[in-house]
């Protein structure tokens, strides 16, 4: 079948009466021109741009840099030569795609495809994920040669920076409540505690204050949730009063501060789309904070004297309930990977041959995106005040304690850089012949993780990796033959 950018695809795709589409001439190729004629399975394209993505079934050849001038559809000399080659360039999408297995022409040793006199040219960021560039993809089972051609992959884009969390506080915590005054009731209850209920639907709890008694007074509950760890201040519920005042309730312990989040390790993967990398690590949310605990109660009688006028309840006053922690702050989102720049791609039990004459190039991976800023926690607030008392000391009811502030969401880390290479393989045979280039451009740097410096190098994404020839299973490369 032969193709021309001059061609129409309503002709017959003969040297007189060229195609105008390369994939309209693969088919041709690779089904025959109808009334049983047998498949061709070869393509013969002379030397132009052709603006298109092409899909190519093993078992179909593509001869490019044809001398079309004349009808000669004669091949002279190399890309330095009078004949300029068959340029396969879209604007978006991966050039070159060559199928195997139950997608081959023939089965058997014979479904190979050769590449020939072509230069597969890769815009930048135009894969399927808006971010990698990548030339030509060896579907599983594929097999190929290519042949004085040139296979490139045009630069990675860069990857976006993580999400900042709120630049506002978290939800603060809430005032505790003010215990009943003594002498209004025989026993009067302690003051309700107050709850702050976080969007993660944790909540952080002051303590009830304690119950105001007749001569023993009730403790104040301590605050929640429970402390964790060795801190100084655990909300702890005041003691009543009994022959001695009451004490206030502790302050709650504030919640952790998460830890700046991991940068993105490792080399990504490869599938039928191309290359998929690593985003950063999300910062965690940062820990609530604990309730105050609430406040000890008062007692109305003493063993010399009653606290209340005879002909009014005898009860001391009520302890103020703890007030509420702040909730802890989000964490940022990781930064996005950079895209890569690999020039072909060659997937599961794939065969690829490079032959003399033939260039295959990476260009520049993206840089990894910088990790996104955690937000602060919300504030704890203060305890409720105790009741107050009448003639003796130990008639007052004490304060709740104050809530913890919330800790601080963890900035994330950095994403990927995107690698540079010339040739990523996944259980795939590759071979590579002297006198035939194969080699990367640059790869992209790691991104940094949020609020670090760079030559810290705090939560930063690894760098992409370059090389001529990776392979994602682990297993060395081996050197041109």
């Amino acid at each position: 079948m032969f193709v021309s950018e001059h061609g129409d695809d309503r002709n017959p795709g003969t040297k007189g009466a060229p195609v105008r589409t390369l994939q309209h001439a693969i088919g041709l190729a690779a089904s025959g021109r109808g009334n049983g004629e047998a498949p061709t399975r070869r393509v013969y394209a002379c030397g132009g741009a052709f603006e298109e993505a092409i899909t190519l079934p093993s078992g179909v050849n593509l001869w490019g840099g044809r001398r079309c001038d004349g009808g000669e559809w004669s091949y002279e000399g190399s890309f330095g030569g009078p004949d300029h080659p068959t340029i396969i360039a879209p604007p978006v999408g991966i050039p070159l795609r060559v199928l195997g297995g139950d997608d081959a022409v023939i089965a058997g040793d014979d479904a190979t495809s050769m590449i020939f006199g072509v230069r597969v040219m890769a815009a930048n960021a135009s894969a399927s994920d808006g971010k990698s560039s990548i030339a030509m993809i060896l579907s599983p089972g594929a097999k190929a040669v290519v042949r004085e051609s040139a296979i490139l992959a045009g630069d990675g884009k860069d990857g976006a920076p993580g999400q900042d969390a709120p630049n506002i506080r978290a939800t603060d915590g809430t005032v505790g409540n003010d215990g009943a005054d003594a002498c209004t009731a025989d026993v009067a209850r302690g003051a309700l505690p107050v709850v702050t209920v976080c969007d993660d639907g944790i909540e952080s709890t002051g303590g009830y204050g304690g119950d105001g008694g007749l001569e023993r007074a009730g403790d104040g509950a301590s605050g929640l949730p429970e402390a964790v760890g060795n801190v100084p201040e655990r909300g702890m519920g005041g003691s009543g009063a009994v022959s001695m005042a009451c004490n206030d309730g502790e302050n709650g312990a504030d919640g952790a501060d998460a830890g700046r989040a991991a940068g993105a390790v490792g080399p990504g993967r490869l599938g039928l789309d191309g290359w998929v990398g690593v985003r950063g690590e999300d910062g965690k949310r940062g820990g609530v904070g604990q309730g105050g605990g609430g406040g000890g109660g008062g007692r109305g009688r003493d063993p010399t004297r009653n606290a209340c006028p005879a002909d009014r309840p005898q009860g001391g006053a009520a302890g103020g309930s703890g007030g509420s922690g702040g909730c802890g702050g989000k964490g940022g989102q990781g930064g996005d990977y950079g895209g890569a720049s690999i020039a072909i791609v060659a997937l599961q039990g794939s065969e690829l041959t490079v032959e003399v004459g033939s260039t295959v190039l990476g260009a520049k991976g993206g840089d990894g995106g910088i990790g996104g800023t955690g937000q602060w926690g919300g504030l704890g607030w203060d305890g409720g005040l105790g009741g107050h008392g009448s003639v003796t000391g130990t008639s007052r009811g004490c304060r709740g304690g104050f809530g913890g502030h919330g800790g601080r969401g963890g900035d994330a880390g950095g994403g990927l850089g995107g690698p540079s290479l010339g040739i990523g393989s996944v259980g795939a045979s590759v071979a590579i012949l002297q006198r035939a280039t194969v080699s990367p451009g640059q790869a992209g740097k790691g991104g940094l993780g949020a609020n670090a410096a760079p030559e810290t190098q705090l939560g930063q994404g690894q760098d992409g990796t370059t090389t001529f020839w990776y392979r994602f299973d682990g297993s060395a490369p081996e050197p041109p033959r």
